[in-house]
């Protein structure tokens, strides 16, 4: 399956889909010291972890529930 159409309707991973920008945050709330991030891939054995890519293109993985979205991939 596509990476674009899964997760379509937001209801796994924290309704976050690839190629959405977010602002990873961390336990506490702080924000990611790589600013804003691009979703580009899920977690294969956790509905709660995402793939995702800085601005510098810093790749690494992230709790899904810590990510407040920016835009959403379909708004871009």
């Amino acid at each position: 399956m596509n990476s674009d159409q899964r997760n379509i309707d937001r209801d796994r991973y924290y309704g976050l889909r690839v190629g959405d920008i977010v602002s990873p945050k961390d336990p506490r709330g702080k924000e990611w010291n790589q600013g804003a991030a691009e979703v580009i891939e899920y977690g294969h054995m956790d509905n709660n972890e995402v793939y995702i890519r800085a601005q510098d293109g810093t790749e690494t993985h992230w709790v899904a529930e810590w990510c407040d979205i920016i835009t959403k991939v379909e708004d871009r």
